[in-house]
C-alpha cells in the first residue's frame, strides 16, 4: 500500500522563518521531486544552513486497496 508524502521545505529570510509543504502519493515521487529541485536553494539562498528540504512519510494511505476475488472450490 502507498502511503502520501510531504516534502518539508523549511528556510529562514532575514531572520524570520517560513515553512511549507508539498504532499505527494508516493515517497518514490517526493524523492524524484527533492532531487530535480535540489539546485534551487542554492540558486536562490547563499547560506544553504537556513534552508531544509526533506520528504517525510506519512500513514494516511494515498490508495485504497483492491479487494481479492476468493478462490474457486
Amino acid at each position: 500500500m502507498e502511503f502520501f508524502t510531504a516534502m518539508l521545505i523549511v528556510y529562514t529570510l532575514r531572520d524570520v522563518q517560513f515553512e511549507a509543504e508539498i504532499y505527494y502519493e508516493t515517497e518514490r515521487k517526493c524523492g524524484d521531486a527533492l532531487m530535480d529541485g535540489s539546485n534551487f536553494f542554492k540558486t536562490i539562498y547563499k547560506s544553504e544552513r537556513d534552508t531544509l528540504i526533506r520528504c517525510i512519510p506519512t500513514d494516511i494511505p494515498s490508495t485504497s486497496p483492491s479487494p481479492k476475488l476468493r478462490p474457486k472450490r
